[in-house]
């Protein structure tokens, strides 16, 4: 006589998902793009608690690591910023000078751009004199009164130069609470610079730290290139190819020598042909373009078993035919994206990103002539609760940008 067997049931498996953990780790995979949380928290009122908890957003930054490219800001002398998206909708995001500083102003050394880091963009205000700090995402400004000893008489053109930047503590999610902001400054013969760091949590300016400096124009801070953030230390490049390091965690202030093998014509050959770089290492690295050879030379800071540190020759990259036009070389290194270690270059008419990793061109603007422009790349995580900025560049913004 045969037994029949009762198999017991097995108990059924929650849908994936409907496993909170499991959706979450889903989700923390969407790509970094602005859309992706938007779109997301369509889907219903689950999805959208979780992408908005602050908590989730931190994991997501973490899990990508690096923020994204969206765009840049193009700078010419004596003109006001202009934003450029990089991306296509419906990622790409509208960027605009707040109104209260749009009109009226003349963009000269009384009022300047020094770029934008973690989506808060930094100005000067000599007159007041102030500088100004605009978070992108938010629309958020703030107003920090510089220190008396690095103010001056705006008048005088040949006085004091200053040069400014800025430093989250939570470095993708800053909204400019907190930050440091970092102030620059250099007699007018350019043999004292000074440095000054600013807390948001104290709202006090620190001790000024100077150093002596060789003098003259090849001491000069080239201000018109933003600083780059290379581990826990600023660095500006200087008009005869040093660099000046300040460490703001260590509180030290150095000036790093140029190469000694490599010879230029002057400023202006250094403002389009080198570039500051963060370094395979994490210390500071140097981009140097030969418009001759059409290659560029990537340097890094070494130290020897003594401590002594000099440059080191990593890897010549050498530049191929969209570099050349009617046959002779013509191209510029047009600034640096310390986020994604990408350089902008330009063939002229072109626009090309050189990602450092990668190896790998990619062309960013097509036949778009506009002399003596640096760029200023804008990154930033677009994550919940920012849909408001999620309204497309319209058509008529991008013309004027190709005019």
């Amino acid at each position: 006589m045969s037994r029949r067997r009762h198999s017991t049931p097995a108990p059924a498996t929650a849908a994936p998902l409907d496993d909170e953990d499991l959706l979450r780790e889903i989700l923390l995979r969407l790509p970094p793009n602005p859309s992706s949380f938007p779109r997301a928290s369509l889907v219903c009122k689950r999805w959208r608690g979780i992408l908005s908890d602050p908590r989730f957003r931190r994991r997501f930054r973490k899990h990508h690591r690096r923020s994204p490219l969206l765009g840049f800001f193009l700078k010419q002398w004596n003109a006001a910023p202009v934003f450029a998206p990089l991306l296509d909708p419906p990622d790409c995001i509208p960027v605009a000078l707040p109104e209260n500083i749009g009109g009226g102003i003349r963009w000269d050394f009384s009022f300047s751009f020094h770029g934008c880091r973690h989506g808060v963009a930094v100005f000067l205000d000599r007159k007041r004199p102030e500088v100004f700090l605009w978070d992108t995402l938010t629309a958020v400004q703030r107003r920090v009164h510089m220190p008396p000893s690095f103010a001056f008489d705006h008048h005088d053109t040949n006085g004091t130069a200053l040069s400014a930047a800025v430093l989250c503590a939570d470095s993708d999610d800053c909204h400019l609470t907190p930050f440091k902001l970092a102030l620059t400054s250099q007699n007018s013969d350019r043999t004292k610079t000074s440095v000054c760091l600013y807390e948001s949590n104290t709202g006090v300016w620190g001790d000024i730290m100077s150093i002596t400096t060789a003098g003259g124009i090849l001491s000069a801070i080239l201000s018109q290139r933003p600083s780059v953030l290379v581990g826990n230390a600023l660095c500006w490049l200087l008009s005869g190819g040093g660099i000046l390091k300040f460490d703001f965690q260590r509180q030290t202030l150095v000036v790093i020598d140029k190469l000694a093998d490599l010879h230029f014509t002057g400023p202006e050959e250094v403002l389009w042909s080198y570039q500051i770089l963060r370094g395979e290492d994490g210390g500071p690295g140097l981009a140097v373009l030969s418009v001759s050879e059409l290659s560029i030379q990537l340097w890094a800071r070494k130290s020897d078993g003594d401590g002594v540190a000099s440059w080191v020759l990593q890897k010549t990259v050498q530049l191929d035919e969209r570099f050349l036009r009617h046959g002779y070389p013509v191209v510029q290194m047009l600034g640096y994206d310390e986020d994604t270690n990408a350089i902008f270059l330009s063939s002229g008419y072109d626009d090309f990103t050189l990602q450092l990793e990668s190896m790998k061109f990619k062309c960013t603007r097509r036949g778009y002539y506009m002399r003596d422009r640096i760029y200023h790349p804008y990154t930033s995580f677009y994550t919940a609760g920012n849909t408001s900025s999620l309204i497309c560049i319209r058509n008529t913004s991008r013309s004027s940008l190709n005019r």
